[in-house]
């Protein structure tokens, strides 16, 4: 099997999880909204915000980290895993703790506070799942994991659809995913202990505890930037926006499964390659993945952006309509989520440069959200997203291109060809095809006039014969 159909069927298996995993969410979220009263909702969403806030401060790279010693010392996969584990609990307690205790002075009823400390637990237990997951990830086995948290899933779905039919309220809703998932963390206890032993050393751990301080850093950072947003607008304009900013960031956060599987996946490819001195790997990734991800996301953004009132009404109903606007706002931020420059990045060990991009991002984020919530109310909000991540994006390319000498020229022509080509089908869609079709009918048009453009001026034949080593039609020459 070659490199390329490897990561090609370990993608099919991830992604085919992730898209279970997001899509039972985004269902389930439906639901809620929709069976919550809207105060109710924004309620729901403001503590689910604020403990996954905390929660994920128990990571802080560890996950990262343990992936990354399993494959350059595979000898003491028992150390390493013993390392992230202890790691991840002491931070566990002490997060919970400081979750609990500030929650005293941020002025929230009580039913928020309650169902904060519920959530908190439920949090912190999907982080545990991950960290045992990442053993088998590191390994490039990825079967055992996607089913599990598929499994996970379904199972919180089925406790909502029971919560709701008995007409349980929100408490009854956190309390069934506290079960939940407390009963798959016992199986993945189970599973996990058959295959490693607690070990500790000393050195090891210190080692394991300084490999992780660059990915900590860009994990609290990145939690920061992108969990925060819903906090300040809870404490600014109240909780019930909350819900409707939920809405709208939920397809965004959905929509990030794509990048974020893909770089799950290249990690153990890329690290392999920066071992041997692979330069030629990473222009390589670099350059088709730019154009595929281009492609991806100049239609989702489109899609977003044009049919956002539809969207809203179609999956959250009217009352949701205000996200409506949120969602054309965020519509944008599409573009900078599917950054291949961050992926390379993390694959050259680039973590401290990194870092400080999301340092900045951070800055930015925390200052645009003040200032733009105080003059534009909510979607000062949605536009301090599109602005972070934009951020981001082009400082990761910048710091890509001046550090590491990879071509920036041929991907950012491929940009500026795909933004004229959306340019052209919303100018159709704007004066010809909404006026003259239905709602199926003019969104079938867009989509096969979108495909049309991107395969006459930005497709050629390199992308076939690669599409021919991914499905192992032809050898790779």
């Amino acid at each position: 099997m070659t490199s390329k159909s490897k990561i090609f069927k370990d993608s099919l298996i991830v992604n085919a999880a992730s898209v279970i995993e997001k899509i039972v969410f985004f269902i389930v979220n439906i639901i809620i909204a929709r069976y919550l009263s809207v105060e109710h909702f924004g309620e729901y969403s403001t503590a689910l915000s604020y403990a996954t806030f905390f929660s994920i401060m128990t990571d802080i790279g560890i996950n990262a980290s343990l992936i990354r010693f399993i494959n350059l010392e595979k000898k003491s996969q028992n150390e390493h895993f013993t390392n992230a584990f202890f790691t991840k609990l002491s931070l566990a307690i002490i997060m919970y703790m400081l979750m609990a205790f500030s929650l005293m002075f941020m002025g929230y009823n009580r039913d928020v506070v309650n169902l904060t400390l519920i959530l908190g637990l439920v949090r912190i237990g999907n982080e545990f799942m991950k960290t045992f997951y990442a053993l088998d990830e590191a390994k490039q086995q990825f079967l055992f994991p996607s089913v599990v948290n598929s499994l996970y899933v379904v199972f919180f779905f089925l406790g909502v659809v029971a919560v709701i039919f008995f007409q349980g309220n929100y408490y009854h809703l956190c309390l069934v995913r506290l079960v939940i998932v407390y009963l798959f963390i016992a199986l993945l206890t189970v599973h996990i202990f058959k295959k490693v032993k607690f070990r500790l050393k000393t050195p090891l751990f210190i080692a394991f505890i300084k490999s992780a301080i660059p990915f900590s850093t860009i994990a609290v950072l990145s939690n920061l930037t992108f969990r925060i947003n819903a906090i300040i607008i809870s404490l600014m304009i109240g909780t019930t926006k909350v819900g409707f900013f939920s809405n709208s960031i939920l397809f965004v956060d959905t929509l990030a499964i794509i990048p974020g599987n893909l770089r799950r996946i290249l990690m153990p490819t890329l690290y392999s390659a920066l071992e041997k001195n692979d330069e030629s790997k990473f222009q390589f990734s670099f350059d088709i993945l730019s154009k595929y991800f281009g492609i991806v996301s100049f239609y989702l953004m489109m899609i977003l952006f044009l049919y956002s009132e539809f969207i809203i009404k179609a999956v959250f109903g009217g009352k949701y309509l205000e996200s409506a606007i949120l969602l054309k706002i965020i519509a944008f931020s599409v573009l900078f989520v599917f950054n291949v420059a961050s992926i390379v990045l993390v694959g050259k060990d680039r973590q401290d440069i990194l870092s400080r991009i999301m340092l900045f991002a951070t800055i930015v984020n925390i200052l645009a959200n003040i200032v733009l919530i105080n003059i534009f109310d909510v979607e000062g909000a949605a536009a301090s997203v599109t602005l972070t991540y934009g951020v981001i994006f082009f400082m990761s390319h910048y710091y890509l291109r001046k550090l590491e000498s990879i071509k920036m020229i041929p991907a950012f022509r491929k940009y500026v060809i795909m933004g004229l080509i959306v340019c052209v089908a919303s100018l159709c869609y704007e004066f010809l095809i909404y006026k003259n079709f239905s709602l199926p009918g003019s969104f079938a048009t867009i989509t096969i006039l979108y495909g049309l453009l991107i395969i006459l001026f930005v497709m050629d034949r390199d992308d076939i014969r690669i599409f021919k080593e991914i499905l192992g039609l032809k050898n790779p020459s």
